[in-house]
């Protein structure tokens, strides 16, 4: 981040009265407060983003704070900094000094459980800890340097097995369920572990590529030697560094600035499924899914498939090839358009004239129009046309379908249930009214 102002995409530029350096930034769940902490001096830095005012400067930290987090229900900050504590501060009720909670080395990462409830913190000796939000009591630690340790180095001294002083997590977060929790760190490795048994679930190399500092786990015996890696940047002609072959000298140049891109995590994150987790390491984005078709397929996009293109299928009433173009598209406002447009009695048409390879996006965007929409019977109907045209696609293929199709089904038990208590309800007074109607007979 930049020396002494943030760049926020809406238009707004963010700056402290002083020149300091932002290394960490978090946003409240509204999106109205941000907060970003710094290296010198250890504050935290509190705007308002509505005006781009500087609300606050919030001390106490006595190392540089490299994490923060608000709390997913409240508006709890929690900060972590390198003096071993992480400092909860709800910023709407400054009359209390903040809770601090002690650790035993340097706090490195922080993540709030979706609930608010708990935070996950993790230091440099590698633990993972699971802190009570409400009295700030310990209540568990996960000890996840094995299972991080991985890739010896150029420079290092020691085998991979052997060494894991150096590997911790420097990036944390939850599932949605906040049963999970992924940690990444400067390793290639990405762990996910379960909190409640606080047991290692699976851990992922992220790269295999053996140019990256940390990716072998065991280096070429040819190029050590008593004082350690010979040629780590194996160069050769002019450029080539003779240093190390010196009689008598037993180490390279201490004043050497060449050095190798060193493999690790720098952040990780769950999707709001919790079947996708992501994570940003020097080669770039890495996305992992539970679905084997979350890839990007064009098939069938082309310059002729545009939304201009949708709205004029619209009027001509080719609404069989508008769904299609809009699901091409895959923009959520197009096909909700599409969907609410087409007359109830072309839905079975429109239906059929669906692929396979659209089915299951139909089926995902349905539920989540229903979701909001007044239109029960409407919905209901376009539910009942897919399980009637495509049931045994569905039924042969139920694996890859299963996420959408429960999407469906708990959009209808959801809608369902909102109309029986509304029915129950309304109950004696649609007596009343029937009565009414009797007497005036």
């Amino acid at each position: 981040m930049g020396p002494s102002a943030l760049m926020i995409f809406i238009g707004r530029t963010l700056t402290s009265p002083t020149p300091v350096q932002f290394v960490s930034l978090a946003i409240d769940p509204a999106g109205e407060i941000v907060a970003a902490g710094t290296a010198d001096p250890f504050n935290v830095y509190v705007w308002n983003l509505q005006n781009s005012r500087l609300l606050d400067i919030l001390s106490g930290h006595a190392g540089p704070v490299c994490s923060l987090a608000f709390n997913p229900l409240r508006g709890t900050l929690a900060s972590a900094s390198w003096d071993g504590t992480v400092k909860l501060l709800d910023l709407y009720k400054r009359e209390t000094e903040p809770e601090s909670i002690q650790h035993s080395s340097d706090v490195v990462c922080l993540a709030f459980r979706p609930d608010g409830k708990a935070i996950c913190t993790g230091t440099i000796g590698g633990l993972l800890s699971f802190w009570n939000v409400e009295d700030c009591s310990l209540i568990c630690e996960i000890d996840g340097r094995r299972d991080i340790a991985g890739g010896r180095k150029m420079n290092d001294r020691m085998t991979s097995d052997n060494n894991a002083s150096s590997r911790y997590f420097t990036s944390v977060c939850y599932s949605a369920d906040g049963s999970c929790v992924l940690a990444g760190g400067n390793s290639k490795y990405v762990c996910i572990y379960e909190v409640s048994q606080q047991i290692l679930l699976k851990k992922f190399q992220i790269s295999f590529n053996r140019s990256l500092d940390g990716v072998l786990d065991e280096l070429n015996s040819k190029n050590l030697g008593e004082g350690g890696p010979l040629d780590d940047m194996n160069e050769s002609g002019d450029e080539a560094d003779f240093s190390s072959f010196i009689p008598g000298a037993k180490r390279g140049d201490d004043g050497s600035r060449k050095s190798r891109v060193e493999v690790m995590s720098l952040q990780v994150a769950f999707s709001s499924t919790g079947r996708e987790w992501a994570t940003v390491s020097n080669e770039g984005l890495h996305v992992y899914s539970l679905d084997d078709d979350a890839t990007f397929d064009p098939v069938a996009l082309d310059e002729a498939v545009t939304p201009g293109a949708v709205q004029s299928n619209l009027l001509r009433g080719d609404y069989g090839k508008a769904l299609r173009m809009s699901l091409y598209l895959n923009e959520y406002a197009l096909v909700k358009q599409v969907i609410e447009e087409t007359p109830y009695q072309s839905i079975s048409h429109v239906v059929r004239s669906v692929g396979t390879r659209n089915l299951e996006r139909l089926l995902q965007y349905v539920a989540k129009s229903m979701s909001d929409s007044p239109h029960v019977e409407f919905y209901l109907q376009w539910c009942l046309e897919l399980l009637q045209n495509h049931g045994p696609e569905l039924e042969k293929n139920k694996g890859s379908y299963m996420r959408a199709f429960r999407a469906m089904h708990n959009m209808v038990q959801t809608r369902y249930d909102e109309v029986e208590g509304m029915c129950a309800e309304n109950r004696y007074a649609m007596d009343f009214v029937e009565d009414q109607a009797k007497l005036n007979l």
